[in-house]
């Protein structure tokens, strides 16, 4: 396997690590409470869905790109997705919410073990990123869950990691 998959396989795997540990640790309290006062609105277990729903969402992308598609329709609408998709996830118990994250996660990397090397230049559009090539998008997956979980922290006063 080459070192940018490799790098990309545990950054990602590493991440799901990191975003289950930090998710388990927070009380009901904790989850309940708002992390972003503008936009969604969302508290940190909707943040949580949002992960999940998000990256669910990336595992089309990434077959479409790996197909020779062009990747996010042009009209995408990231924020109307936002909006509905975590919601979607209100019902889940944390621990289901836990297990779907991590069943979510071990797909993304199952999908980079099947690439090969040359598979992550190819290009295509993202929807918040625009054109770009794939193996940025990969990485993307574990940044963004970084910047939520560091919002999450913040808005929680709990220390950095």
């Amino acid at each position: 396997m080459s070192d940018t998959r490799i790098e990309l396989i545990q950054g990602l795997q590493t991440g799901a690590r990191e975003t289950e540990k930090l998710f388990t640790s927070l009380t009901p309290d904790q989850l309940d409470t708002p992390v972003y006062s503008d936009g969604a609105r969302w508290t940190g277990r909707q943040v949580l869905a949002h992960l999940i729903t998000i990256e669910t969402s990336m595992h089309w992308l990434f077959r479409n790109i790996l197909e020779g598609g062009p990747g996010s329709p042009e009209d995408f609408d990231v924020e109307r997705f936002n909006r509905s998709q975590p919601r979607k996830l209100d019902g889940l118990s944390m621990s289901e919410l836990v297990s779907r994250f991590r069943e979510v996660r071990g797909e993304t990397v199952r999908i980079v073990e099947d690439m090969r090397e040359q598979d992550l230049a190819r290009q295509g559009r993202h929807a918040f990123h625009g054109q770009g090539r794939l193996g940025r998008f990969i990485r993307w997956a574990y940044e963004h869950a970084q910047i939520h979980e560091n919002d999450v922290r913040k808005a929680l006063s709990l220390p950095d990691t």
